[in-house]
């Protein structure tokens, strides 16, 4: 016999909401780095080396930003996914309650 489904809606929805809060953070703590990274300027210097270096800076800083960027967008989604699927099982139990109710007072 397969064990028995609980489901606490309560705890999923502070799971999604968890989950958001961790994806602000991290756009928080991301912007900020970003930040930090622009007040270095380019450290790399002007010269034929120099240029080779900022370059390829650009294109890993850019791949990195994209990267990153779409895993807090993900994360943001896992929490509404999250949030949204509380919302359904509550409702889910609601209609289940007044199914029930009308089938006792059918009964008697």
């Amino acid at each position: 016999m397969a064990p028995e489904l609980d489901v606490d809606p309560k705890v999923i929805k502070r799971g999604g909401e968890g989950i958001h809060s961790a994806a602000q953070r991290l756009r928080s703590e991301w912007q900020a780095f970003q930040g930090e990274l622009q007040g270095h300027g380019e450290p790399w210097g002007g010269d034929m080396i120099g240029m080779l270096i900022g370059g390829c800076y650009g294109a890993i800083y850019e791949a990195a930003v994209e990267c990153i960027e779409s895993n807090i967008d993900g994360l943001k989604d896992y929490a509404d996914g999250t949030v949204e699927m509380a919302s359904v099982y509550f409702q889910a139990e609601d209609g289940s309650t007044v199914e029930v109710n009308r089938v006792r007072q059918m009964l008697g």
